[in-house]
């Protein structure tokens, strides 16, 4: 008792020893601040700044390292456009497999927009710095139930803009900007069901002619970026020995 009693006292007498101590140190204060703006841009181009040159190339080693490490192969070269395309098969039916792992019960379908992408994904070896090409905005995927009659009002959308990203399990066929049929899973559009849908946060506010998504009875954005997922979708094909493909299956069909 007597020993603990000793300890107690000197951590007593050492906190106000510490309290003394910081007590008496002096305050700074910032009294004058100057910047300057370094555009980069042409301008930098023709007439770099060497203090803020030499601050980026600092950086730009390191980045340029990360940058170039290669995750994967992909078969074909893919680019992105409509009505249907290798890319945008490709990354629809990403997110897809994304929701089906994190939904109770999977995802419905996926749906994204054709210049979500900003770059075509290159034929052979796949590196970080690809798919920041790619996928060059931090678009988030985010989660929604939406009743089918609103989502018959996207499916319309797609039918003015003549098809966008769309996952390979839904079959849409356009004629004259408009949707002659369309199925999920095989099935026709419910009215009345509620819908689990994959996409993108830039879609969801209701950007690119997808108004309808604001309808949504429930939205979750995860605050994963889609370039992320692409990226560790390419490294898990990649551990298991598989390239990246895929393929024009008549998702989309646009009729004369």
């Amino acid at each position: 008792m007597k020993i603990l009693t000793r300890i107690q006292s000197k951590i007593i007498i050492f906190s106000i020893f510490a309290v003394t101590l910081f007590s008496c140190k002096s305050k700074y204060q910032i009294s004058e601040m100057t910047a300057t703006i370094v555009a980069l841009d042409s301008t930098f181009d023709r007439s770099p700044n060497l203090p803020m040159q030499l601050l980026v190339n600092t950086y730009k080693v390191d980045l340029d390292k990360e940058m170039n490490v290669v995750i994967g192969e992909s078969e074909d070269y893919m680019t992105y456009k409509r009505p249907e395309s290798l890319l945008t098969n490709l990354t629809s039916d990403v997110m897809k497999s994304y929701g089906d792992e994190f939904l109770e019960n999977g995802a419905d379908l996926a749906l994204m927009n054709v210049h979500g992408h900003r770059a075509a994904l290159p034929k052979g070896k796949l590196t970080i710095g690809n798919l920041y090409e790619i996928y060059s905005f931090d678009n988030a995927i985010t989660f929604l139930e939406l009743k089918g009659s609103s989502l018959k009002k996207v499916f319309n959308s797609y039918a003015v803009i003549g098809g966008a990203g769309i996952s390979g399990n839904v079959r849409m066929t356009i004629k004259n900007k408009m949707v002659l049929d369309v199925t999920i899973d095989g099935k026709p559009v419910d009215d009345n069901r509620i819908y689990k849908i994959v996409t993108l946060d830039y879609l969801a506010e209701g950007n690119d002619n997808m108004q309808a998504l604001k309808d949504a009875e429930k939205r979750l954005n995860t605050g994963v970026t889609l370039r992320d997922i692409m990226i560790e979708y390419i490294i898990e094909q990649t551990k298991i020995g598989n390239k990246i493909s895929s393929k024009l299956d008549g998702r989309i069909t646009i009729q004369d």
